[in-house]
Protein backbone atom coordinates (compact mmCIF):
# COMPACT_ATOMS: atom_id res chain seq x y z
CA UNK A 1 0.00 0.00 0.00
CA UNK A 2 1.53 3.05 -0.73
CA UNK A 3 1.12 6.60 0.30
CA UNK A 4 -1.35 8.30 -2.19
CA UNK A 5 -3.72 5.07 -2.13
CA UNK A 6 -4.72 6.04 1.58
CA UNK A 7 -8.43 6.25 1.97
CA UNK A 8 -10.74 7.32 4.95
CA UNK A 9 -11.14 3.67 5.57
CA UNK A 10 -11.44 2.16 9.15
CA UNK A 11 -8.46 -0.18 7.74
CA UNK A 12 -5.99 2.45 6.30
CA UNK A 13 -7.17 4.41 9.75
CA UNK A 14 -5.64 1.66 11.91
CA UNK A 15 -2.75 0.72 9.81
CA UNK A 16 -1.50 4.17 10.09
CA UNK A 17 -2.61 4.15 14.23
CA UNK A 18 -0.77 1.06 14.42
CA UNK A 19 2.58 3.09 13.48
CA UNK A 20 2.40 5.19 16.56
CA UNK A 21 2.52 2.59 19.03
CA UNK A 22 5.62 2.43 19.98
CA UNK A 23 3.43 4.96 22.89
CA UNK A 24 4.38 8.74 24.13
CA UNK A 25 7.77 10.54 23.34
CA UNK A 26 8.86 13.77 24.29
CA UNK A 27 7.61 16.53 22.28
CA UNK A 28 10.00 17.50 19.58
CA UNK A 29 10.24 20.21 16.90
CA UNK A 30 7.73 20.07 14.11
CA UNK A 31 8.04 19.43 10.34
CA UNK A 32 7.70 21.68 8.08
CA UNK A 33 5.29 19.35 5.93
CA UNK A 34 2.97 18.97 9.26
CA UNK A 35 2.65 22.44 9.85
CA UNK A 36 -0.64 23.71 7.53
CA UNK A 37 -1.92 20.64 8.10
CA UNK A 38 -2.20 21.23 11.79
CA UNK A 39 -3.30 24.88 11.21
CA UNK A 40 -6.27 22.80 9.54
CA UNK A 41 -7.07 20.65 11.66
CA UNK A 42 -6.68 22.76 14.91
CA UNK A 43 -8.80 25.55 13.10
CA UNK A 44 -11.80 22.91 12.60
CA UNK A 45 -11.38 22.61 16.32
CA UNK A 46 -11.54 25.98 16.75
CA UNK A 47 -15.40 26.28 17.81
CA UNK A 48 -15.49 23.22 19.85
CA UNK A 49 -15.05 23.77 23.98
CA UNK A 50 -12.07 22.52 25.97
CA UNK A 51 -12.70 19.82 28.25
CA UNK A 52 -13.79 20.54 31.50
CA UNK A 53 -10.80 18.50 32.92
CA UNK A 54 -8.40 20.45 30.98
CA UNK A 55 -8.99 23.45 29.36
CA UNK A 56 -5.82 23.19 26.76
CA UNK A 57 -7.17 20.05 25.34
CA UNK A 58 -10.58 19.57 23.28
CA UNK A 59 -12.17 15.78 22.00
CA UNK A 60 -14.62 14.99 19.39
CA UNK A 61 -15.81 11.42 18.40
CA UNK A 62 -15.91 10.84 14.73
CA UNK A 63 -16.55 7.60 12.77
CA UNK A 64 -14.56 6.24 9.77
CA UNK A 65 -16.60 3.72 7.18
CA UNK A 66 -14.73 -0.01 7.19
CA UNK A 67 -14.86 0.10 3.62
CA UNK A 68 -15.39 -2.96 1.61
CA UNK A 69 -13.51 -6.20 1.69
CA UNK A 70 -11.03 -4.96 -0.72
CA UNK A 71 -10.02 -2.19 1.57
CA UNK A 72 -9.09 -4.68 4.32
CA UNK A 73 -6.32 -6.22 2.17
CA UNK A 74 -5.74 -8.88 -0.76
CA UNK A 75 -7.34 -11.69 -0.02
CA UNK A 76 -4.35 -13.92 -2.31
CA UNK A 77 -1.87 -12.57 0.45
CA UNK A 78 -4.05 -13.58 3.32
CA UNK A 79 -3.95 -17.58 1.37
CA UNK A 80 -0.20 -17.43 1.09
CA UNK A 81 0.30 -16.12 4.56
CA UNK A 82 -1.95 -19.31 5.98
CA UNK A 83 -4.74 -16.86 7.59
CA UNK A 84 -7.55 -17.88 5.26
CA UNK A 85 -8.08 -20.55 2.94
CA UNK A 86 -11.58 -19.70 1.13
CA UNK A 87 -13.37 -16.33 0.08
CA UNK A 88 -15.69 -17.41 2.86
CA UNK A 89 -12.81 -17.32 5.39
CA UNK A 90 -11.60 -14.19 4.78
CA UNK A 91 -15.30 -12.61 5.04
CA UNK A 92 -15.69 -13.84 8.29
CA UNK A 93 -11.96 -12.22 9.07
CA UNK A 94 -13.22 -9.03 7.59
CA UNK A 95 -16.49 -8.97 9.66
CA UNK A 96 -14.86 -9.68 12.99
CA UNK A 97 -12.20 -7.08 12.69
CA UNK A 98 -14.95 -4.67 11.64
CA UNK A 99 -18.29 -6.58 12.39
CA UNK A 100 -19.83 -2.44 12.15
CA UNK A 101 -20.79 -0.51 9.13
CA UNK A 102 -18.34 2.40 10.40
CA UNK A 103 -15.19 2.30 13.83
CA UNK A 104 -15.28 4.96 16.12
CA UNK A 105 -12.17 6.86 17.23
CA UNK A 106 -11.73 9.86 19.51
CA UNK A 107 -9.61 12.60 18.13
CA UNK A 108 -7.97 14.72 20.87
CA UNK A 109 -5.84 18.28 20.41
CA UNK A 110 -4.31 19.81 22.92
CA UNK A 111 -2.13 23.43 22.71
CA UNK A 112 -0.82 26.02 24.95
CA UNK A 113 1.07 29.24 24.86
CA UNK A 114 4.09 31.01 25.86
CA UNK A 115 3.69 34.00 28.53
CA UNK A 116 4.38 36.02 25.42
CA UNK A 117 0.91 34.32 24.03
CA UNK A 118 2.99 33.05 21.53
CA UNK A 119 2.24 28.85 20.56
CA UNK A 120 4.29 26.48 22.71
CA UNK A 121 3.22 23.27 21.87
CA UNK A 122 0.72 21.25 20.18
CA UNK A 123 -0.46 17.66 20.42
CA UNK A 124 -3.00 15.31 18.89
CA UNK A 125 -4.17 11.72 19.45
CA UNK A 126 -6.26 9.08 17.76
CA UNK A 127 -7.88 6.80 19.16
CA UNK A 128 -5.44 6.70 22.37
CA UNK A 129 -2.72 6.93 20.43
CA UNK A 130 -0.57 9.94 20.53
CA UNK A 131 0.04 11.27 17.04
CA UNK A 132 2.17 14.44 16.97
CA UNK A 133 3.72 15.77 20.58
CA UNK A 134 5.75 19.27 18.70
CA UNK A 135 7.10 22.16 20.03
CA UNK A 136 5.73 24.50 17.74
CA UNK A 137 8.54 27.57 19.65
CA UNK A 138 11.41 25.46 17.88
CA UNK A 139 12.65 25.76 14.34
CA UNK A 140 10.64 23.05 12.12
CA UNK A 141 13.07 20.60 10.46
CA UNK A 142 12.22 18.87 7.38
CA UNK A 143 11.52 15.22 8.12
CA UNK A 144 10.69 12.92 10.47
CA UNK A 145 13.51 10.62 10.32
CA UNK A 146 11.44 7.96 12.37
CA UNK A 147 7.89 7.94 10.31
CA UNK A 148 8.53 9.93 7.07
CA UNK A 149 5.03 11.63 6.51
CA UNK A 150 2.59 8.78 7.90
CA UNK A 151 1.85 11.60 10.91
CA UNK A 152 0.77 13.94 7.64
CA UNK A 153 -1.18 11.24 5.76
CA UNK A 154 -3.14 10.36 9.13
CA UNK A 155 -4.25 14.23 9.80
CA UNK A 156 -4.97 14.65 6.73
CA UNK A 157 -7.46 11.46 6.81
CA UNK A 158 -9.13 12.19 10.35
CA UNK A 159 -9.95 16.41 9.16
CA UNK A 160 -13.36 15.64 7.57
CA UNK A 161 -14.54 13.08 9.88
CA UNK A 162 -13.76 15.52 12.51
CA UNK A 163 -15.77 18.26 10.57
CA UNK A 164 -18.59 16.31 10.33
CA UNK A 165 -18.83 15.44 13.74
CA UNK A 166 -18.30 19.53 14.49
CA UNK A 167 -21.20 19.71 11.87
CA UNK A 168 -23.78 17.23 14.17
CA UNK A 169 -22.52 19.40 17.34
CA UNK A 170 -23.61 22.65 15.56
CA UNK A 171 -26.67 21.44 14.43
CA UNK A 172 -27.67 19.83 17.64
CA UNK A 173 -27.39 16.06 17.30
CA UNK A 174 -23.81 15.21 17.95
CA UNK A 175 -24.15 14.33 21.53
CA UNK A 176 -27.33 12.36 21.03
CA UNK A 177 -25.62 10.28 18.64
CA UNK A 178 -22.56 9.75 20.82
CA UNK A 179 -24.51 8.99 24.08
CA UNK A 180 -26.83 6.21 21.68
CA UNK A 181 -24.27 5.13 19.08
CA UNK A 182 -20.94 4.85 21.12
CA UNK A 183 -19.71 1.24 21.08
CA UNK A 184 -19.49 -0.27 24.97
CA UNK A 185 -15.90 -1.19 23.85
CA UNK A 186 -15.14 2.61 24.73
CA UNK A 187 -17.30 2.94 26.92
CA UNK A 188 -16.69 2.97 30.81
CA UNK A 189 -18.58 1.73 33.32
CA UNK A 190 -19.81 -0.04 36.24
CA UNK A 191 -21.29 -3.00 37.73
CA UNK A 192 -22.39 -3.99 40.96
CA UNK A 193 -19.72 -6.69 42.21
CA UNK A 194 -22.97 -8.86 43.49
CA UNK A 195 -24.11 -8.81 40.43
CA UNK A 196 -20.95 -9.97 39.10
CA UNK A 197 -20.82 -12.69 40.67
CA UNK A 198 -24.64 -13.61 39.59
CA UNK A 199 -23.31 -13.85 36.60
CA UNK A 200 -19.74 -15.31 37.14
CA UNK A 201 -19.76 -17.55 40.58
CA UNK A 202 -16.12 -18.14 39.76
CA UNK A 203 -15.53 -14.45 40.80
CA UNK A 204 -17.09 -14.72 44.05
CA UNK A 205 -14.49 -17.75 45.04
CA UNK A 206 -11.53 -15.11 43.66
CA UNK A 207 -12.47 -12.62 45.35
CA UNK A 208 -12.59 -14.49 49.00
CA UNK A 209 -9.32 -15.88 47.63
CA UNK A 210 -8.73 -18.76 50.14
CA UNK A 211 -10.44 -16.77 53.11
CA UNK A 212 -12.07 -19.35 55.86
CA UNK A 213 -14.86 -18.16 57.75
CA UNK A 214 -13.42 -17.75 61.08
CA UNK A 215 -10.78 -15.18 59.16
CA UNK A 216 -13.48 -13.63 57.92
CA UNK A 217 -15.73 -13.36 60.80
CA UNK A 218 -12.32 -12.18 63.05
CA UNK A 219 -12.48 -9.54 60.11
CA UNK A 220 -15.47 -8.13 60.32
CA UNK A 221 -15.57 -7.97 64.60
CA UNK A 222 -12.20 -5.76 64.34
CA UNK A 223 -14.24 -3.63 61.73
CA UNK A 224 -17.27 -2.85 63.88
CA UNK A 225 -15.19 -2.49 66.92
CA UNK A 226 -14.07 0.49 64.91
CA UNK A 227 -10.19 -0.28 65.87
CA UNK A 228 -8.88 0.18 62.08
CA UNK A 229 -8.05 3.46 63.00
CA UNK A 230 -4.55 4.85 63.71
CA UNK A 231 -6.01 7.09 67.01
CA UNK A 232 -7.39 3.71 68.47
CA UNK A 233 -4.37 1.25 68.67
CA UNK A 234 -1.30 1.47 70.46
CA UNK A 235 2.37 2.41 70.28
CA UNK A 236 5.21 0.64 70.39
CA UNK A 237 7.94 2.82 71.73
CA UNK A 238 10.93 1.02 71.61
CA UNK A 239 11.25 -0.96 68.36
CA UNK A 240 13.42 -2.87 67.13
CA UNK A 241 14.71 -4.89 63.66
CA UNK A 242 13.84 -8.48 65.44
CA UNK A 243 10.01 -6.36 66.51
CA UNK A 244 9.64 -5.93 62.77
CA UNK A 245 10.51 -9.69 61.75
CA UNK A 246 8.48 -10.93 64.42
CA UNK A 247 5.81 -9.25 63.24
CA UNK A 248 6.78 -10.97 59.46
CA UNK A 249 6.86 -14.55 61.07
CA UNK A 250 3.29 -13.98 62.71
CA UNK A 251 2.01 -13.01 59.36
CA UNK A 252 3.52 -15.46 57.17
CA UNK A 253 2.85 -18.52 59.44
CA UNK A 254 -0.88 -17.59 59.66
CA UNK A 255 -0.75 -17.39 56.05
CA UNK A 256 0.33 -20.82 56.02
CA UNK A 257 4.20 -20.41 54.90
CA UNK A 258 6.77 -22.84 56.37
CA UNK A 259 8.86 -20.83 59.25
CA UNK A 260 10.70 -24.06 60.59
CA UNK A 261 13.99 -23.69 60.16
CA UNK A 262 14.64 -19.98 59.94
CA UNK A 263 16.59 -17.12 62.03
CA UNK A 264 14.25 -14.49 62.16
CA UNK A 265 16.38 -12.14 59.53
CA UNK A 266 16.28 -14.89 57.31
CA UNK A 267 12.70 -16.16 57.12
CA UNK A 268 12.20 -12.27 56.45
CA UNK A 269 14.68 -12.46 53.19
CA UNK A 270 13.07 -15.77 52.22
CA UNK A 271 10.24 -14.20 51.39
CA UNK A 272 9.85 -10.85 51.36
CA UNK A 273 11.01 -8.73 47.87
CA UNK A 274 14.80 -8.53 49.00
CA UNK A 275 15.24 -4.70 48.31
CA UNK A 276 15.27 -4.39 51.87
CA UNK A 277 17.73 -1.13 52.22
CA UNK A 278 20.72 -2.33 54.14
CA UNK A 279 18.82 -3.43 56.92
CA UNK A 280 19.97 -7.08 56.81
CA UNK A 281 23.02 -6.84 55.12
CA UNK A 282 22.07 -9.90 52.77
CA UNK A 283 19.46 -7.85 50.87
CA UNK A 284 19.86 -6.28 46.77
CA UNK A 285 18.70 -2.88 45.51
CA UNK A 286 19.57 0.68 45.38
CA UNK A 287 20.92 1.09 48.69
CA UNK A 288 22.68 -2.15 50.08
CA UNK A 289 24.15 -2.08 53.39
CA UNK A 290 26.35 -4.37 56.00
CA UNK A 291 23.12 -4.67 58.03
CA UNK A 292 22.28 -3.23 61.66
CA UNK A 293 22.39 -4.63 65.11
CA UNK A 294 18.42 -6.74 64.99
CA UNK A 295 18.28 -6.14 69.16
CA UNK A 296 19.22 -2.33 68.97
CA UNK A 297 16.68 0.38 69.19
CA UNK A 298 19.04 2.83 68.85
CA UNK A 299 20.44 0.83 64.98
CA UNK A 300 16.63 0.83 64.23
CA UNK A 301 15.92 4.21 64.58
CA UNK A 302 18.83 5.33 62.96
CA UNK A 303 18.21 3.28 59.71
CA UNK A 304 14.58 4.14 60.28
CA UNK A 305 15.18 7.75 59.81
CA UNK A 306 18.02 8.40 57.99
CA UNK A 307 19.25 5.04 56.07
CA UNK A 308 16.17 4.44 53.89
CA UNK A 309 15.65 5.10 50.38
CA UNK A 310 13.77 4.39 47.58
CA UNK A 311 14.03 0.29 48.01
CA UNK A 312 11.14 -1.96 49.22
CA UNK A 313 11.87 -3.14 52.81
CA UNK A 314 8.23 -3.19 53.46
CA UNK A 315 6.91 -5.58 50.69
CA UNK A 316 6.92 -8.67 52.72
CA UNK A 317 4.96 -10.46 50.01
CA UNK A 318 6.41 -9.45 46.89
CA UNK A 319 4.40 -9.06 43.25
CA UNK A 320 3.73 -6.39 40.84
CA UNK A 321 3.14 -2.93 40.97
CA UNK A 322 -0.64 -4.03 41.96
CA UNK A 323 -0.03 -7.71 43.71
CA UNK A 324 2.25 -7.62 46.44
CA UNK A 325 1.50 -6.84 49.54
CA UNK A 326 3.37 -4.56 52.30
CA UNK A 327 4.05 -4.43 56.31
CA UNK A 328 4.87 -0.69 56.82
CA UNK A 329 6.28 0.38 59.97
CA UNK A 330 5.02 4.11 60.74
CA UNK A 331 6.19 6.77 63.18
CA UNK A 332 3.79 9.18 64.49
CA UNK A 333 6.96 11.77 63.83
CA UNK A 334 6.67 11.49 60.04
CA UNK A 335 2.68 12.54 59.95
CA UNK A 336 3.16 15.03 63.28
CA UNK A 337 6.24 16.44 61.12
CA UNK A 338 4.77 17.19 57.76
CA UNK A 339 1.47 18.69 59.77
CA UNK A 340 3.88 20.75 61.67
CA UNK A 341 5.36 22.06 58.70
CA UNK A 342 2.16 23.06 56.74
CA UNK A 343 1.36 24.62 60.38
CA UNK A 344 -1.62 22.23 61.18
CA UNK A 345 -0.89 22.15 64.19
CA UNK A 346 1.10 24.34 66.60
CA UNK A 347 4.95 23.99 68.35
CA UNK A 348 2.91 23.15 71.38
CA UNK A 349 0.79 20.94 70.10
CA UNK A 350 3.48 19.48 68.19
CA UNK A 351 6.17 18.87 71.29
CA UNK A 352 2.88 17.58 73.30
CA UNK A 353 2.26 14.94 70.73
CA UNK A 354 5.78 13.69 70.38
CA UNK A 355 5.78 12.85 74.33
CA UNK A 356 3.51 9.83 73.02
CA UNK A 357 4.34 8.81 69.70
CA UNK A 358 5.85 5.06 68.66
CA UNK A 359 5.56 3.00 65.57
CA UNK A 360 2.87 0.76 64.35
CA UNK A 361 2.14 -1.10 61.96
CA UNK A 362 -0.40 -0.46 58.83
CA UNK A 363 -0.75 -3.57 55.67
CA UNK A 364 -1.49 -2.63 52.42
CA UNK A 365 -2.55 -4.63 50.12
CA UNK A 366 -5.93 -4.42 48.45
CA UNK A 367 -5.57 -6.48 45.78
CA UNK A 368 -3.89 -9.50 47.83
CA UNK A 369 -7.03 -9.75 50.22
CA UNK A 370 -6.00 -13.47 51.77
CA UNK A 371 -2.43 -12.31 52.86
CA UNK A 372 -3.58 -8.65 53.40
CA UNK A 373 -6.59 -9.78 55.55
CA UNK A 374 -4.95 -12.98 57.61
CA UNK A 375 -1.91 -11.15 58.10
CA UNK A 376 -4.54 -8.07 60.12
CA UNK A 377 -6.07 -10.65 62.24
CA UNK A 378 -2.86 -12.43 63.33
CA UNK A 379 -0.81 -9.43 63.95
CA UNK A 380 -4.25 -7.53 65.98
CA UNK A 381 -4.49 -10.92 67.83
CA UNK A 382 -0.93 -11.28 68.73
CA UNK A 383 -1.51 -7.59 70.79
CA UNK A 384 0.57 -5.86 68.29
CA UNK A 385 -0.96 -1.97 66.82
CA UNK A 386 -2.05 -2.59 63.31
CA UNK A 387 -4.28 -0.97 61.06
CA UNK A 388 -5.32 -2.05 57.65
CA UNK A 389 -5.41 -0.03 54.32
CA UNK A 390 -8.25 0.24 51.97
CA UNK A 391 -10.30 -2.25 54.77
CA UNK A 392 -13.71 -0.93 54.08
CA UNK A 393 -13.17 -1.35 50.45
CA UNK A 394 -11.75 -5.39 51.46
CA UNK A 395 -15.03 -5.53 53.24
CA UNK A 396 -17.43 -3.96 50.54
CA UNK A 397 -15.24 -6.62 48.35
CA UNK A 398 -16.65 -9.65 50.39
CA UNK A 399 -20.18 -7.63 51.10
CA UNK A 400 -20.26 -7.62 47.10
CA UNK A 401 -21.68 -4.04 47.44
CA UNK A 402 -18.65 -2.06 46.11
CA UNK A 403 -18.31 -1.86 42.11
CA UNK A 404 -16.11 -3.05 39.68
CA UNK A 405 -15.17 -0.88 37.14
CA UNK A 406 -15.96 -1.67 33.82
CA UNK A 407 -12.75 0.35 31.07
CA UNK A 408 -12.76 0.65 27.70
CA UNK A 409 -10.78 -2.23 25.55
CA UNK A 410 -7.98 -0.06 24.79
CA UNK A 411 -7.60 0.31 28.42
CA UNK A 412 -4.86 -1.60 30.66
CA UNK A 413 -7.42 -2.84 33.06
CA UNK A 414 -5.28 -1.72 36.16
CA UNK A 415 -4.32 1.68 38.28
CA UNK A 416 -7.60 3.34 36.91
CA UNK A 417 -9.38 4.44 39.58
CA UNK A 418 -9.20 8.42 38.59
CA UNK A 419 -11.86 6.90 35.85
CA UNK A 420 -14.75 6.92 37.95
CA UNK A 421 -16.68 9.68 39.71
CA UNK A 422 -16.62 9.75 43.89
CA UNK A 423 -20.19 8.49 44.38
CA UNK A 424 -19.00 4.83 43.49
CA UNK A 425 -16.87 4.76 46.46
CA UNK A 426 -13.31 3.67 46.25
CA UNK A 427 -13.49 1.16 42.56
CA UNK A 428 -10.34 -0.70 43.21
CA UNK A 429 -10.72 -3.95 40.39
CA UNK A 430 -11.65 -3.09 36.91
CA UNK A 431 -12.31 -5.63 33.79
CA UNK A 432 -13.19 -5.74 30.00
CA UNK A 433 -16.46 -6.60 28.85
CA UNK A 434 -16.80 -8.67 25.58
CA UNK A 435 -19.47 -9.65 22.70
CA UNK A 436 -20.60 -12.67 24.45
CA UNK A 437 -21.23 -11.33 27.97
CA UNK A 438 -23.18 -8.03 27.03
CA UNK A 439 -26.66 -10.31 26.79
CA UNK A 440 -26.09 -11.36 30.32
CA UNK A 441 -24.42 -8.06 32.09
CA UNK A 442 -26.68 -5.28 29.97
CA UNK A 443 -29.25 -5.11 32.89
CA UNK A 444 -26.62 -4.78 35.53
CA UNK A 445 -23.85 -2.08 33.76
CA UNK A 446 -24.53 1.45 34.45
CA UNK A 447 -22.31 3.08 31.60
CA UNK A 448 -21.02 6.55 32.37
CA UNK A 449 -22.28 9.21 30.39
CA UNK A 450 -19.72 10.59 27.92
CA UNK A 451 -18.85 14.78 28.56
CA UNK A 452 -21.18 16.54 26.37
CA UNK A 453 -19.10 18.51 23.73
CA UNK A 454 -19.96 21.76 23.99
CA UNK A 455 -19.35 25.11 21.05
CA UNK A 456 -17.84 27.98 22.40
Amino acid sequence: MTNDKYKCVAPDIDHLVRCFERGSSNAEAPTKSILPIMDELFATFAPLAPLKKNDEAKAIWITVPRGVIEDFGDYDEYVDEGEVETREEFEELWKSEYPDEDKWYEVVVAENRNADGSLRYRGVAVGNHTIVSAMMDEDPVEQDWRLGDIPDQLLKLIIEPVKRSIEKLKDGTYNDWVASSLPYQLRTGVIRRSDLWKHEPEEKSGDFDRLDEHTIFAFRKLMLSGINTEDKIGRIMSFTANDFFRACEIGYKAVGKDVSGYTLPDLYMHYADGRDEGLTGKGHGLNDGPGIDFSSPAAWDEWYFSKRGGGHPWEVIPGGNSTHMELFVRHDKDSLGWKHRLGKISDDEYEERMKTAGYYFEINGKHRPFESVTFYTALSAAGLPVILDDAEEILARFDGSDFVGIVPHHTIPKYCEGMFPKKYGNVIDFMHVYDDEMVKYKDDIEWLPEEPAQLL
